[in-house]
């Protein structure tokens, strides 16, 4: 089936949850693209080309999961392990038709100049090289500021001082001209930046976009949410194979089925915004952690309800810690407040959780993770007809669950 959508709002509004991984330095991904357009209006490209820088300018960063990889991006100005993560943004991207075009520039975007390989084209180069070149203004804000004259002109000067080396000269010159204006400053504040961008979507038309489409979108951000962890990498796909099984034997319509599946993708999106030393505690959490782990979900309706034609998916997501006793989160949701595409997704995640093997754990047998699930179903935390459902189902839903394994 298809959707209408804002294909630029879509990304727009995912590279929010690209942002959330700076946790205090948010916004990254959006002052490089607006840079990255600024300098490209000067040098006079065409739109269409700026348009694309915009689009790769918020999505360069999909190879860092990690706070900590990001800190290391943002307070070094080049950072020996930097390469890493545009190999592994390059991968992503591949992976996903509306994107395919940008790899290779993702690929080169932390490359010195006089290092890119001769077989670049000419316009892949300077496009790589001025997502670069933004990329290290905006580590060079967090470093030194960017509130003051002297800091703006410190910034000037460390890139004019890596000019013919780090960065194409013409690039470095586009730069200067077009940082002379206060304005270029006052753009890099997350009202002025919104507003930059709500235009810049608004000009746009909203398209069908077919279901396969949406899908590969929702698997490259799987794919970003569970390299955060190597405690539930490949998480999503076991869930997402799990809960489109169920929904299909729960009879439920080929639309909700959709909404199922893209909810199950997206559903831990939030989980990016979460430290990684919170993520990564093979311990139990203390109750401040908990606070922070509890909102994931709706850290991910927050992302996603910015997309018009998403609402219902997001809301789904949202609710995959709900329960029917009113004890989940974060809504503390009761009974048939819960819609059935929220229930089936909460049975598919803590079931695909329960048998996964995990670094600090071995995943169950099918038999002892559904005693689990039936327990919960017992204390009416879970709908008695999906774990029916399951139960029937069992060898099959353990196979889907283990599919990434």
């Amino acid at each position: 089936m298809d959707y209408l959508l804002n294909l630029r709002e879509v990304t727009y509004a995912l590279s929010e949850a690209l942002d959330y991984v700076g946790i205090d330095d948010t916004m990254h991904g959006k002052r490089v693209a607006y840079m990255s357009a600024e300098v490209a209006k000067k040098l006079g490209w065409e739109q269409k080309r700026i348009d694309d820088l915009i689009l790769m300018g918020m999505l360069h960063d999909c190879g860092v999961s990690s706070t900590d990889v990001h800190h290391h991006l943002v307070t070094e100005l080049d950072w020996d392990n930097s390469q890493v993560h545009c190999i592994r943004g390059e991968s992503l991207l591949q992976k996903v038709p509306l994107y395919h075009e940008y790899a290779t520039t993702i690929l080169y975007h932390h490359t010195h100049w006089d290092e890119l390989p001769s077989s670049l084209d000419e316009r892949t180069k300077y496009d790589a090289n001025l997502i670069y070149l933004t990329d290290r203004i905006d580590a060079l804000r967090v470093q030194l500021g960017s509130h003051t004259l002297h800091e703006k002109q410190a910034i000037k000067e460390t890139i004019l001082k890596y000019s013919d080396q780090m960065f194409s000269p013409e690039l470095v010159n586009a730069f200067l001209s077009v940082s002379e204006a206060d304005s270029f400053w006052y753009f890099f504040d997350a009202e002025s930046l919104e507003g930059y961008f709500n235009e810049w979507i608004e000009v746009n038309h909203s398209v069908d976009v077919g279901f396969d489409i949406l899908k590969s979108i929702a698997q490259m951000f799987a794919d970003i949410v569970d390299a955060k962890s190597t405690f539930t990498a490949k998480h999503t796909y076991g869930v997402a194979a799990v809960a489109r099984f169920l929904s299909e034997k729960q009879g439920l319509l080929i639309r909700q089925q959709e909404t199922i599946e893209l909810a199950s993708f997206f559903h831990d999106l939030g989980k990016l915004r979460v430290a990684d030393e919170v993520l990564y505690k093979d311990g139990p959490l203390d109750e401040e952690e908990k606070s922070q782990m509890n909102r994931h979900g709706f850290d991910s309706n927050v992302v996603l309800r910015k997309i018009k034609g998403f609402h219902e998916i997001a809301k789904i997501a949202s609710m995959h810690h709900e329960t029917l006793d009113g004890k989940g989160y974060p809504y503390h949701l009761m009974g048939d407040e819960i819609p059935i595409e929220a229930r089936v997704l909460a049975i598919a995640d803590i079931f695909q959780a329960l048998v996964q093997n995990r670094p600090y754990r071995i995943g169950m047998d099918a038999e002892a993770a559904l005693k689990i699930v039936e327990t919960m179903r017992d204390e009416f935390k879970l709908d008695s007809s999906i774990v029916e459902i399951l139960r029937h189902n069992l060898h099959e839903c353990y196979l889907k669950a283990m599919q990434s394994e």
